[in-house]
């Protein structure tokens, strides 16, 4: 028996490290195959034609993995399919693979998803859904720490492309210079920075074009042939530089056009751009060559099928026959522009028509969502409070039926505790309460005699006090006496020197008014101040010395020979002293 137990438990062991070897193996094989994925998704940058090879090796391991590696390979097909121009009959594929990983939190896949979405809807001409999920994978990729660079540039490149198709100038400027800026500061899987530079630089020019800033257009123009020079004039810039000899040719910049069309000439036919044959015509037009344009023009439009093309080819011809005065050809030429025109003017009319109605379905979807959503969050937050509530009351009442129970047993428990330590508690506070009475009749008796020999000090101080101040008064009086003595002597002395002066018997020196001030409150106690309250504090120098000279009996002669000043001056001072303290004068002269 014991050995069967033992065999049993050996076999569960056994199981459990099959168990954890097999999942170990399954995550490596996993990890192997999205590693794959990612460089099948990088290899699209460089050769189309390789990425799809190795996609199509990938397709069997796939079925077998898990949903996320499928959801990750689906979204490499549909990376693949965009990059072949297959325009795709209906969004379900990119919507569902937009679903899946809109709820998951890497950043990366989330703004991949997003892009693609709106690449779908870009193909159905279902503009207003895909501005708004470029927007959403631009969003992302700002606010994440990693993101694909690339699809946020390429994201940045479409909406300038559906903002220009709207006729949204000023919108298409502002995504052009943010991809601008991302080109400069980032660096590309090859460790490289400034992918694409040149592309994002020429939509920048093509913006200003539009907005007719001819000025920054040109700016943005050399900066763009700057960076393909210094990369050697790549092939994938093809049509950039078709567009840039348009726009030279316009503005009549022939310096960088030689070299431009000589890159342009050197690339196999197969390999030249779409727009090589009408910007080469639109150079030869703004370069006055009628007829080299007139057949490049006839060659755009006979290979062209687009009617916008056609357009474009049909009113250069209309202006080239027109400048070499053949009216009969722009005339026809001109029948030919304006059914182009009608065409275009129609098939704009049902795009925005077909714009119209999509845009009317794509808010209707968004506010019934917007409303589907609302009501399951009301109906979520409706239950959750309702049963957070009803939890609170729970257990609200289990904790207030345990707390009173609680607290009703620890009450009959603890009653007859209780009471014994009041009674104790009331002994303990008679016996101090016995205590402080008779601290208190200790410290009142105590009282009793600290006040009873305070107030016999305080008798005593009073006294001591008294007799201090008398002594005190007598010293003051007699000090008063004594210096009273010696000024008024001096006093004197300074009138009588300043009588001197007036007779021309001394020279008056610096300081002397300033004593002879003193000399008078000595003599005069009060005087000045007297003076000076009947001026309201507005008595200057010379009528102040002119009312000291009156006080000690000098005559205006005299005041004029001490002051040094005119006689009439002296007049009209002896004059004005006489109306402020005339009285004060005769009283004490």
């Amino acid at each position: 028996m014991e050995v069967k137990k033992d065999n049993t438990i050996f076999a569960l062991i056994f199981s459990f490290c099959i168990l954890i070897l097999c999942s170990c193996g399954s995550d490596k094989e996993e990890q192997q195959l999205l590693d794959s994925i990612e460089q099948t998704w990088q290899q699209c940058e460089r050769s189309l034609s390789e990425a799809q090879t190795r996609a199509g090796r990938l397709q069997d391991s796939v079925r077998q993995s898990s949903e996320y590696v499928r959801q990750k390979y689906n979204l490499l097909t549909i990376r693949l399919r965009d990059k072949c121009d297959a325009i795709p009959s209906s969004p379900d594929s990119a919507l569902q693979t937009l679903e899946y990983f809109s709820g998951r939190k890497n950043a990366i896949d989330r703004e991949r998803a997003y892009y693609y979405m709106g690449s779908a809807y870009r193909d159905l001409k279902d503009y207003p859904r895909a501005v708004n999920h470029f927007l959403t994978a631009v969003d992302i990729a700002k606010q994440s720490k990693a993101a694909d660079t690339v699809i946020w540039q390429n994201s940045l490149s479409q909406l300038r492309y559906l903002y220009m198709l709207g006729l949204n100038y000023e919108e298409e400027l502002n995504v052009a210079l943010q991809a601008v800026g991302l080109a400069k500061g980032g660096v590309n899987d090859d460790g490289e920075s400034g992918r694409n530079l040149g592309c994002y630089l020429m939509d920048a020019a093509s913006a200003y074009h539009h907005l007719n800033d001819t000025l920054h257009c040109l700016q943005f123009c050399d900066q763009a042939y700057k960076v393909i020079c210094e990369e050697g004039f790549p092939p994938k810039y093809g049509r950039v530089l078709s567009y840039m000899m348009a726009i030279y040719s316009k503005y009549n910049h022939y310096e960088k056009i030689d070299t431009l069309l000589l890159q342009l000439k050197q690339l196999p036919e197969n390999q030249r751009p779409n727009n090589y044959e009408i910007c080469l015509a639109k150079f030869h037009e703004y370069a006055y060559n009628t007829d080299s344009a007139i057949c490049h023009y006839q060659n755009y439009y006979d290979k062209e099928k687009s009617i916008a093309g056609r357009y474009e080819a049909s009113a250069g011809l209309q202006r080239c026959y027109l400048q070499k005065g053949n009216l009969l050809q722009a005339a026809q030429w001109g029948c030919r522009l304006y059914e182009t025109n009608d065409s275009i003017i129609a098939q704009r009319a049902f795009e925005q028509t077909q714009r119209a109605r999509v845009e009317y379905i794509y808010h209707r979807d968004k506010e019934a969502e917007e409303a589907i959503k609302q009501r399951d969050e009301s109906i979520i937050f409706i239950s959750t409070v309702s049963v957070l509530s009803l939890l609170s009351i729970v257990l609200g009442l289990v904790a207030f039926y345990s707390f009173r129970r609680k607290k009703f047993m620890e009450e009959i428990v603890g009653k007859d505790q209780l009471l014994k330590s009041r009674k104790e508690e009331i002994l303990w506070r008679t016996q101090e309460l016995e205590q402080k009475k008779q601290e208190i009749e200790q410290l009142s008796q105590q009282l009793n005699d600290a006040e009873q020999t305070i107030a016999a000090s305080k008798v005593q101080f009073e006294n001591t006090l008294k007799d201090l101040e008398q002594r005190t008064m007598v010293n003051k009086e007699l000090t008063r006496i004594a210096l009273l003595n010696n000024a008024t002597d001096k006093a004197e002395d300074i009138i009588d020197y300043f009588r001197k002066v007036s007779l021309g018997q001394a020279i008056l020196k610096a300081g002397s008014w300033k004593e002879l001030m003193v000399a008078i409150e000595t003599l005069y106690p009060g005087f000045l101040e007297t003076v000076q309250e009947r001026m309201h504090g507005q008595l200057r120098e010379p009528l102040l010395y002119t009312i000291c000279l009156m006080k000690i009996g000098l005559k205006p002669i005299q005041i004029a020979r001490v002051m040094d000043a005119k006689i009439q001056t002296v007049w009209n001072r002896v004059k004005r002293a006489e109306e402020i303290c005339g009285d004060l004068l005769r009283w004490q002269s």
